[in-house]
């Protein structure tokens, strides 16, 4: 939807007529207050405001409305252009700056951007909006199983029982670590990881319970240690199956009753810990293979909750796919149709970690184009692995690209026939100076 702003009538149809062509509608007023109105009554995408307009007619005067029409992005139109008049008009909030006469081809382009980013702008404020809204500290998904680990975690935050959390790798163990910590009496306190599979066997025992100064070589102080540095908060055992047997038994008397010996101490301490452990290995085959022992697992396993594959939660994938995007391009790109549906129609045996890097990785190396970055199913797929960089056949440009193209290659052209001058190929092109050099800037021509 698109508010038009300009006192010439003729001005008005036209050009009217010529974005209801392209599929647009409209609605056109002749005056500053009944823009202001509209506005409110409509809501539209985007403001083509001229500056120029009653009862002044004044263009600086035009300059104060551009406010009011946040945070719709308002495109300027004035046939008073100038490098000064531009630039305030940037600065009072102008989103493009058109020179009259306005070029059709080059209003399409740049009201076709316009329409494409208040459409990305509404999808990340949904986005933030239900991830702040759910309380779900991270744990996003509108699934079934999502809402009940939500659950499940708000019921057995407040509690001091120990929790196992179980889950294939890359489904956000650590994140419900954490979403347990933060909804409990202990979150002033600090949450402390240790990936047990990550330390060296032989310097475990000292990075959990530290060591004093000449219990080893190389211990040239006296250091505490991850429990000492968690007390009065929350110990985090991530991928407990891969503690070493010896450790085990030492894990083992901590859970008892809090009490630990540092390396080289002679005396023991305690610290007041609530400790969660996580890992993706079947401790019961462990159990029966004798390399996890059966009396820590219980001690360890007050209560279980396991974190859902992927592929239990595909209704998922389409609202974290939007989600990791708007994250890594400050949401200034889309998806493709096709790419949505390539995402849910995949296996992600990686889970929302693989997602996650699929969609960084996608949007690093898609091509950028006038009217932003658009991810497509060649760019995810060519991302995670499946299909090698290939050209795009001729003809299978959308129409956005098809545009995007077009409005490269008449800036191009202007600057090889003007020898680069900017302010001379702006004149001919119908923009600015300023306006100019910010399309120059989106499509690396600088």
């Amino acid at each position: 939807m698109i508010l038009l702003a300009d006192d010439e009538p003729a001005f008005q149809r036209l050009t009217g007529q010529w974005l209801r062509s392209l599929g647009h509608y409209v609605e056109t007023v002749g005056d500053g207050d009944t823009a202001r109105e509209a506005f409110a009554r409509i809501a539209p995408d985007v403001v083509l405001l001229d500056l120029s307009m009653p009862p002044h007619h004044d263009p600086e005067a035009g300059l104060a409305l551009i406010p009011a029409f946040a945070p719709a992005p308002v495109v300027v139109m004035t046939g008073h252009a100038d490098h000064a008049l531009a630039l305030k008009a940037v600065q009072a909030g102008a989103w493009d700056f058109l020179a009259k006469p306005v070029d059709p081809d080059m209003l399409q382009v740049v009201v076709a951007r316009a329409v494409e980013r208040a459409r990305l702008a509404r999808e990340v404020a949904q986005l933030q909006a239900q991830a702040s809204g759910s309380e779900d500290m991270g744990l996003f998904g509108v699934s079934p199983a999502m809402a009940n680990l939500r659950d499940l975690i708000r019921r057995v935050a407040p509690t001091q029982l120990p929790v196992m959390i179980l889950g294939p790798s890359g489904t956000g163990k650590e994140l419900v670590a954490r979403a347990i910590h933060n909804a409990s009496r202990r979150a002033v306190k600090p949450l402390v990881p240790v990936h047990c599979g990550a330390v060296p066997a032989d310097l475990l025992e000292s990075e959990l319970f530290g060591h004093l100064k000449g219990s080893f070589t190389g211990a040239h102080a006296d250091r505490p240690g991850l429990v000492e540095s968690a007390s009065g908060g929350t110990l985090f055992l991530d991928e407990i199956g891969e503690m070493p047997a010896a450790m085990q038994v030492k894990l083992l008397r901590f859970l008892a009753d809090g009490s630990y010996q540092p390396v080289g101490a002679r005396e023991m301490r305690h610290a007041d810990v609530r400790v969660l452990a996580a890992t993706h290995r079947n401790l019961e085959s462990a159990i029966a293979d004798g390399s996890f022992r059966e009396d820590l697992f219980y001690r360890l396993r007050g209560l279980v909750l396991r974190t859902p594959a992927l592929d239990e939660r595909p209704d998922d994938i389409a609202m974290l796919a939007r989600l990791f995007l708007a994250r890594a391009t400050n949401g200034e790109a889309m998806f493709a149709p096709d790419a949505l549906t390539w995402l849910t129609a995949r296996r992600w045996p990686g889970n929302v970690r693989e997602l996650r890097a699929a969609i960084e990785c996608a949007a690093a190396l898609a091509p950028k184009a006038a009217t932003g970055i658009s991810i497509s199913a060649s760019d995810l797929a060519f991302a995670t692995g499946e299909v090698a960089a290939s050209t795009p056949p001729v003809g299978s440009q959308t129409l956005e690209e098809e545009v995007a193209a077009l409005e490269r290659r008449r800036i191009s052209e202007a600057l090889d026939r003007t020898g680069r001058n900017h302010t001379h190929a702006a004149r001919e092109l119908g923009l600015s100076r300023v306006g100019l050099l910010k399309k120059m800037d989106r499509m690396g021509l600088r």
